[in-house]
Parts: structure tokens; sequence; C-alpha cells
């Protein structure tokens, strides 16, 4: 299925949203656009594609090939170049490119692989790919690969080309966000205004207007940026390379021999990306570090020998990377570079993984022996300081401190978590993304939707053979459903089932139907539906304490099969959670079947998601969790079930 890259409405998709927003690109419409730069994404992934889109605004017309096009059909008039992915189901990216090549020998064919896949990277270059990218690729590979092999179309004239007066927007993840602003000054008071791209602990990448005065050389004194809900300081740093990356922007790295200086607000009460450009070097930030700096002096010694010892591995992991990639010889073929760089990861991560995880227990116990909130809020401020600026350029922590706010566990997280651990910019960000992506939490949300999707089928088997009808599936506080996901890609053969996923947030319904729709047709006899609610307002609204009346509010039924509702309560009061599981509990029909949790007081990494990530749960031992469940469903029968590392428990209600 081709899609544009501003797609309209469609209708095959329907969802009570009417977020389904896909569209196929015809081959009469792409006639208009063939005078431009075009450009083909063949991947099975939304957010890959996505993030090419966005890399290329301005450059080029960006076509999508959603799922994987059948031999034979695949049209490539009018394409300038394909950004072609390996691993899809069906056909794999191997046997797209022989296809490509018996018909367009000449046409550049960019190969997408995953980390630390040399075997498959040579095997494309073989195979007559151009270039090879290993997965995820940031936005600056990605214009300097397209740079490389497309000279753009002299006339270009598309309207959504980006002017020097507009915003830079970012993409995380796979949602458009407010812009990281970022500010220093000249040594003559001229004020530099520009997004932040990425930090480290020595340097800061930023991007400018293409007409700033900036150029290598230059000294930036008073930075701050906004990174989240955080505002990040520095006295000084030094521009150490400027390049040009689109028409209208410029990328400078700015290194800075101090430390950051983390703090939790700017102290203006504003919204975050909306900070103002002030009017001369503000002390804002440094005078509450220094009254934060006297709070912390009471912390206990060993948490703040524990938050240093952290922050003084993932330093070393970082030196080494950086040694590694200074040596990296440009004349070794690609793909050797690709083997070197994956024993460099292993090896690393053998070296210093263990030693981490050690100090993180140390970490952790000391952190749970702070029990006064003023010391709990000054060492939340500590472990910021001292980690943030070792730990940010992480993606999947840095899109954890800039989801949106009152979104505690939103769908670009747990898509991330799902997804390649080895994702960042550098080896060092790979590295560590991993580290985190693999502790015993992050696998429990693994274990999460393995076990709805094995709830999903054993549902619909056991329903099938009753032969009553469609099974009625309810996914409560849904977000994207990773788990009905997989049933559709893989239905029980004869069965029918009618899916629907409530959710509170319009955001995460219009990426769930987005993502339904990159899946192509529903499988015959699977029906979906998406409904923008809350559970609580629904629990509310069936006992008749809701405020006011809404004829037109969604109502679900009474006679689901299987409810489930995983990821919400550890935000929930024991008041509610009786209230929420004795509501869903009352919609089943007899004889059906009702999933919920919560995470334990088990999970290893508890203070370090509070005071780092800013992922604030209510833990609950399995025994406290249990004896909620039987207050809400009385005599009915429950088990309770735990993952692997004992992380999360879940209650299997039948009725």
């Amino acid at each position: 299925m081709r899609i544009e890259s501003n797609p309209a409405p469609n209708q095959d998709l329907a969802t009570s949203t009417g977020s389904a927003d896909f569209r196929i690109y015809s081959k009469a419409s792409r006639q208009r656009e063939v005078e431009h730069t075009t450009v083909l994404v063949i991947d099975d992934d939304p957010l890959v594609i996505r993030l090419i889109e966005k890399s290329l605004e301005g450059s080029a017309v960006v076509l999508h090939e959603f799922g994987v096009p059948e031999a034979g059909v695949l049209d490539l008039e009018g394409i300038d170049l394909v950004f072609l992915d390996y691993k899809m189901p069906i056909r794999d990216g191997l046997e797209i490119l022989g296809e490509i090549r018996s018909e367009h020998p000449d046409l550049p064919v960019v190969f997408l692989t995953g980390f630390g896949s040399p075997e498959v990277a040579e095997a494309a270059l073989a195979a007559g790919a151009t270039e090879f990218l290993t997965k995820p690729a940031g936005p600056s590979v990605i214009r300097s690969s397209f740079s490389q092999l497309i000279k753009p179309k002299a006339d270009l004239r598309r309207g959504n080309e980006r002017s020097v007066s507009q915003p830079v927007d970012e993409l995380v993840g796979d949602r458009f966000v407010a812009p990281r602003p970022f500010q220093g000054w000249s040594k003559s008071g001229e004020v530099y205004a520009g997004r932040l791209v990425r930090f480290t602990s020595e340097s800061a990448v930023v991007e400018f207007p293409k007409d700033a005065d900036i150029e290598a050389g230059i000294e930036i004194k008073d930075i701050s940026f906004t990174f989240g809900r955080q505002r990040v300081w520095s006295g000084a740093g030094v521009v150490a390379d400027v390049t040009v990356v689109s028409p209208n922007l410029l990328e400078a790295e700015v290194v800075i021999p101090g430390m950051w200086n983390v703090v939790e607000d700017d102290g203006t009460g504003k919204p975050i990306g909306e900070v103002e450009i002030l009017d001369a070097p503000s002390v804002v930030g440094r005078d509450l570090a220094g009254e934060i700096e006297t709070e912390q002096s009471e912390l206990p010694d060993e948490f703040r020998l524990a938050a240093y010892e952290l922050a003084g591995i993932l330093r070393a992991v970082q030196q080494e990377c950086h040694r590694f990639e200074i040596a990296e010889d440009e004349s070794i073929e690609s793909v050797d570079q690709l083997r070197a760089q994956e024993n460099v990861v292993q090896t690393l991560s053998d070296r210093y993984a263990p030693a981490f995880w050690r100090i993180m227990l140390k970490f952790e116990r000391s952190a749970a022996e702070i029990k006064h909130p003023k010391k709990l809020k000054a060492a939340k401020s500590f472990a910021k300081k001292v980690i943030f600026p070792m730990a940010l350029s992480s993606p999947f922590l840095s899109r954890v401190v800039e989801k949106p706010i009152g979104v505690p566990g939103d769908f670009g997280m747990l898509g991330q978590i799902l997804g390649n651990p080895l994702e960042g910019n550098s080896l060092y960000d790979r590295i560590f993304n991993s580290w985190i992506l693999n502790c015993g939490a992050a696998d429990a949300y693994r274990y999460r939707v393995d076990l709805l999707s094995r709830e999903i089928y054993r549902r619909v088997e056991e329903c099938s053979k009753d032969g009553a009808g469609p099974t009625k599936i309810l996914s409560m506080a849904s977000g994207v459903a990773y788990e009905v996901q997989r049933y559709i890609e893989s239905p029980t053969p004869g069965c029918r089932v009618d899916f629907s996923l409530v959710d509170f947030s319009t955001d995460t319904l219009d990426e769930a139907s987005r993502q339904y729709g990159a899946l192509g047709a529903l499988p015959e006899g699977v029906s979906l539906s998406m409904h923008q609610s809350s559970v609580i307002d629904l629990a509310n609204r069936s006992r008749g304490v809701s405020g006011g009346s809404n004829d037109d509010a969604y109502s679900p039924d009474t006679d689901y099969d299987l409810v489930y509702c995983a990821g919400l309560f550890d935000y929930l009061s024991d008041r509610l959670i009786v209230k929420v599981i004795s509501y869903l509990f009352g919609i089943l029909r007899p004889g059906g079947k009702l999933v919920v949790s919560n995470y334990t007081i088990n999970n290893p990494i508890q203070s370090w998601m509070t005071m780092v990530m800013d992922w604030e749960l209510i833990y609950r031992s399995e025994e406290q969790f249990s004896n909620l469940v039987e207050k809400a469903v009385g005599e009915a029968s429950f088990e309770l079930e735990v993952d692997r590392g004992k992380v999360e428990v879940y209650g299997i209600i039948r009725k």
C-alpha cells in the first residue's frame, strides 16, 4: 500500500476517533510530483518511515510502501532513491532488492539493517545495495546519505519547505513535540538562540538558523536549555564544529569543559517549550542550584557515592567508545567496521555492565533509606544533576523525560521497550540504552505483552468452540495495544473477533489508528473499534456519580469474553482500584475473564525510575494486590501470576 507524506482520511479502518489517516498514493497523483526528488521507503515500521520523512523534509517528496509489496507489483517510476528495510514479514529486503536490481540496475538503494548485523549488510552490498545504514539511523545520517546519493532537482518548489523564521520541530520517537530551546551569549552580549539536538556530559549539538553568526572557535557563555521538564545550565562552551545540514539550518557542536547543572525548572512558570529568550544572562538556575546544593549536603554519603559511581562507569564507557570511534579507519570496508563495532559493544558490556548493576543495587538500597519529603526532593535533584549528563543521550531515557505531561507510560516509550535496544547516535548511546532496556522492569513489560497475547488466543479458541458468535475483547487503558497487533498479524483461522480499544489519550488513539492502518486491511472475521474515555469516568457513570450527562459518550457493552487493564493500576489508589476492578468484572459475560496488573515492590530499579526517570509508580506486594482483587470481586475465582523477575503481578479472574 503506497502512502504519501501528507495523507488524507480513508475509511479502510473504521474507528470511533475518525483518525485513520491513510490514503493510497495513486500513480496519477504521483505524476504531478515527478519533477521533484522523490524517495520511496519500503518498511513495515511506521516509526522508521516517519523519521525518514521528517529527516528529508524540504528536500524530497517521501512516499511510503507500508507492508511488503508482492512480487512483480513494485512500481518505481519517478523514484530517485529507495530506503529498503531488511526484516519484514513474508518477504525480506534482500528478495525485494533483487527484484529492484533486475528492473532498475542504477537506482540508488539504501539498505536498512539492525545494528550488529554485518552478515546481512554484506549480503545486501553483494546483492547490489548502494549503501547500508544500521537502524536506528539518526536524522543527520539519513540526510548525509541522501545528499551523497542524490543531487536534489533544481526546481524543487514544494510549499512545505521550512523557512528560517519558523520554529524547528523535533521528531521524538514518533511524535512531533515542542523544541528544546537553547540559548547562550557571546562575549559582546549577542544572544545565540537555537534548538538542542542532543547532549552528553562533554558537548551539546545545537541547530541554528542558517544566517546565525556562528562558527568554529566562538565561545558561548551562560549556556542553558530545557530538556523535558528540566532546566540545564553550564557556564561556558566553545563551538568545535559547524555543519550545514539543510538549506536553512546549521548544526554546531559546542564543547563544554565543565559539568552540566540540572535543575527542575527555569523558575519562570512558563510551559515547557515556551521558555522565552532572556534579555540578559540569567542567574535563576544558578541561584536555585545553590539552594539545592545546601539541601544535598545532608544526603547520606552512600547515596551520593553511588550516584557518582554510576556516572563514573558511564563516563568510562563513553571514553572507551570515543577512543574507538576516533581510531576507526575510514579506508576499511564499512561491513568490517560494523563487525568491529559489534565486538566493541559486546566487549564493553561484558566489562562494565556487571559493575553498573552492582552499584545500581547500592543506589537503590541507599535511596530506599531516604524518607523525609524534603530530603527526597533533594535526592532527586542530586541524582539528576550527577547522572543526567551521562544518561540522557539514551533515546529511551530522553523519551521518558520528554514524555507528554499527564501521560505516564506513553506509546513511544513502550514501543522502544519492544524495539531494538541498541538505539542511539553513538556506540556509547547504544550500549547504555541496551542496558536500561534489558533490565527487569523493561523485561516485565515485554512479558506483559506476551501474557495478554496468550490470553487473547486462549479466549478466542475457547469461544470458537461454543459457536455463539464473535469473541468480544475489550482493552481498557489500551495504549496502542501491541498484543492486538500481534493477533491481527497472525489470527486464528476461521474465528471471529471484535476488539474494542479504550484510552483517555486522543494522541495515543491517533497513533494506534496510524499503526493499525499500516498493517493493511483487517483479516477476515476481525473487527476493531477505538474509543476515547477514561475507565474511572466509565466506572463513575455506571454508578450514576458522573457529573452531567452526555448521550454521545462511549458506553461499553456488558457481555465481553475478555477484558484486560494492564499498566493503569500502578497510578491508582487502593479505593480506585477496587472500584475499577468491580466495574470491569461487571461487564463480563458469565464465563468471561478479566486480567488486571500492578508493578510489585520487587522492581529492581524503583528509585532510579522515580529519581532519574521521573516515572513514579505505586508499588504493591503480591499479597496487597491479591487483597484488592478479592475485595472487588468477592467470591469469584481468580489466580495470580508474575513475570520471570516477579516485577509485575497479574490478577486473572473468572466470572
